[in-house]
């Protein structure tokens, strides 16, 4: 028999005896959604241990993908999730991605009204003040926190960073120099020395196009959106006249006003709003077509088997949502080799005896 103790009676852990056999990173996901930065992480070598998220199908698809990992549907900001982190001495990374959608510019006519559209702003601003409170008060190894580049944003981060100094760093990443082949830029807040790491592996030569990235185009160009107008800077500008003047386009010229060739970076991939293949000829666009969720997830930098829902809205919604894998997998690999290295690792216990 057992005696019991004082840890056991305190209900409290032992850093020394509950510890794992082993210094794995381990990674704790929260707004996971499918999966992006759980995917990154472990092509980095680091261990998933737990991913919660308020969507029932972005969880299916983790677990899908990640069916080692526990899995938790929770409306954050929630105390049972907090108390999912360890607090027992070992290393482990946690990252937020909290919901943009209120502070993207798409949504910024429904934001500005006084409706459910500035209700949904607070909470969004609320989401991610508890994401930082969260992570600064665990005792986690590492953390990060990947959000929007917009002013609200921008402006929350920066009240964290003048508390907190020493912790807290942020800048807008252009993720095409970290080989994400498109033009997506996101806020990424993290400890300076990890950021730092980050920052220090863009480079000019890592900048990947379509046609680099998917070897078989439908299409000579990536087309974003249908614009029925074309918009140029107005020459000259008098005070009351707006900065842009707008021209209608023809049918046919709609298409091709606001598409790009494929051999440079692709378009932003959004949740909605699929980016298409066209095949532009004379200023004119035609052989419309649709990326589909396959195509979409690798210019995201999924694996091609990373397991995606059957419908394609859902796929597409997720897929688009999503960090970038390879953002997290630059992020953490140093972290992950600063644990394997054999020179850096905590030297093994001695036995009693010795």
């Amino acid at each position: 028999m057992r005696q019991p103790s004082l840890f056991d009676l305190l209900k409290t852990h032992d850093s020394m005896t509950d510890r794992p056999p082993s210094d794995e990173l381990e990674v704790y996901s929260y707004f996971a959604g499918a999966g992006g930065f759980c995917t990154g992480a472990a092509q980095a070598g680091c261990r998933v241990v737990y991913a919660c998220d308020s969507c029932p199908l972005a969880l299916e698809t983790h677990r899908r993908n990640h069916p080692q990992t526990q899995h938790q549907c929770l409306v954050l900001p929630c105390q049972e999730a907090e108390d999912r982190l360890p607090r027992d001495g070992r290393r482990f990374h946690v990252h937020c991605s909290p919901p943009c959608t209120k502070f993207s510019q798409i949504n910024r006519s429904n934001v500005v009204r006084g409706n459910r559209g500035a209700q949904g702003l607070s909470n969004a601003v609320d989401l991610i003040e508890w994401s930082f409170d969260m992570m600064l008060g665990s005792q986690c190894t590492s953390w990060s926190l990947e959000q929007v580049h917009e002013p609200e944003v921008v402006a929350i981060v920066e009240r964290v960073r003048a508390r907190h100094p020493q912790r807290v760093a942020y800048t807008a990443v252009d993720m095409r120099m970290l080989g994400v082949p498109q033009t997506r830029t996101r806020l990424l807040a993290a400890p300076p020395k990890l950021l730092a790491q980050l920052l220090r592996k863009r480079c000019k030569s890592r900048i990947r196009s379509v046609r680099q990235t998917l070897p078989m185009p439908r299409g000579t160009h990536l087309h974003s959106g249908c614009s029925t107008k074309e918009r140029r800077v107005r020459s000259a500008r008098t005070a009351g006249e707006t900065k842009y003047v707008y021209t209608h386009l023809e049918p046919a010229a709609r298409w091709a006003a606001n598409s790009r060739p494929i051999d440079q970076p692709a378009y932003t991939v959004r949740g909605r709003h699929a980016l298409s293949w066209v095949t532009v000829r004379d200023g004119k666009a035609s052989d419309h077509s649709v990326l589909s969720a396959r195509e979409l997830a690798i210019l995201q930098t999924f694996p091609a088997d990373f397991k995606l829902p059957t419908r394609k809205f859902d796929a597409c919604l997720q897929v688009g949502n999503a960090v970038p894998p390879l953002v997290a997998r630059l992020l953490l690999e140093d972290e992950v080799a600063r644990t394997t290295s054999p020179s850096l690792r905590r030297p093994p216990k001695l036995p009693r005896w010795a």
